[in-house]
């Protein structure tokens, strides 16, 4: 690769990188004021808040949702006990 297809390429990766972040930013503009479950406020000033809320993207529908610490351990806890379920469901039909 020579200097001018190297000076390319990191131009088109500047490129590239800027309109991803330029998504990110406009995504980042829909984050709730609510918690998605309980509607606890959330303060986006907030560092503590910032840190410890879970925050989940997805963007091909461009959708963000927000969830505070107790909520997102309650789901987490939740899908933990089925995914156990599953699995003694799973073991009783293989007998």
């Amino acid at each position: 690769m020579n200097r001018a297809q190297r000076r390319a390429a990191a131009k088109q990766a500047k490129t590239d990188g800027s309109e991803e972040l330029e998504s990110k930013v406009a995504l980042f503009g829909k984050l709730p004021d609510l918690c998605l479950t309980c509607q606890k406020p959330f303060d986006k000033k907030n560092k503590e808040m910032v840190m410890s809320w879970t925050v989940i993207v997805k963007e091909e529908k461009e959708e963000v949702r927000l969830y505070c610490p107790e909520c997102w351990e309650m789901a987490q806890e939740m899908v933990k006990n089925f995914a156990e379920h599953l699995k003694e469901k799973y073991e009783e039909d293989e007998e």
